[in-house]
């Protein structure tokens, strides 16, 4: 694969639309192979982060996926340039390193996810999609790979409902999950903010990650990875 975008075939109707950043053309090859067998239009794949920008500033997409680390660029020059360019994609961070350090920067620049390169292709397709639909997925392995947790500021309910947050439920899911009216979680979520000094949901998990207080929520309850 040379640097310019592969495009897609016909899209079916609604599908998400996808430009893809990696340097190494297996990785792109095998991601554009997943999203399309899912219905998506890959609007571009390209191992120069540079010609993915130009390609963006004249394309509406609905996900950027980049890589952490573009050989001597950082993905996070991407996340950065992509919010820069005033482009409406959502960005979602694919990298083989669990790091959390990483992805509390990722999170800060204005990605919508941090997520790891051997994630099933079913379960990477689906958390795509949550990040499509505006969500914040961060795998929970990143939570994982922190030292000894923070200061246990929240109650055990509290950290369940975030780490519902950061696998990308909505409060309607998260509710359904927990047994819990979706005005109740709404509520829970309200406080957790005013405990951690947050604002936005993207904002409360990188807090939360930053405290060490999803490390007990690496595994997603409701979908298994494959």
């Amino acid at each position: 694969m040379d640097d310019g975008p592969t495009t897609a075939g016909v899209p079916r109707a609604g599908a998400p639309s996808v430009v893809l950043v990696d340097d190494h053309e297996l990785v792109l090859d095998g991601l554009r192979r997943a999203l399309e067998r899912d219905g998506w239009t890959v609007s571009g794949a390209f191992t120069d982060p540079e010609h993915a920008l130009r390609h963006l500033a004249g394309t509406e997409v609905d996900v950027v996926v980049v890589d952490l680390r573009l050989g001597r660029s950082s993905g996070l020059t991407v996340v950065e340039a992509v919010r820069t360019l005033g482009v409406s994609a959502s960005v979602a961070v694919l990298t083989s390193y669990a790091d959390s350090s990483a992805a509390s920067e990722a999170l800060r620049a204005g990605a919508r996810g941090f997520l790891l390169k051997d994630t099933g292709s079913t379960e990477l397709v689906a958390r795509l999609r949550a990040v499509a639909a505006g969500d914040v997925v961060v795998d929970g392995r990143v939570a994982q790979a922190l030292g000894p947790p923070g200061e246990p500021v929240l109650t055990a309910q509290e950290v369940a409902i975030v780490g519902a947050v950061a696998r990308g439920l909505t409060n309607r899911q998260i509710g359904a999950e927990l047994y819990l009216s979706h005005f109740t979680v709404k509520e829970y979520l309200a406080r957790v903010m005013r405990k951690l000094g947050t604002r936005r949901r993207a904002e409360t998990v990188v807090r939360a990650v930053e405290l060490g207080l999803l490390r007990d929520y690496g595994s997603p309850s409701t979908r298994e990875m494959s």
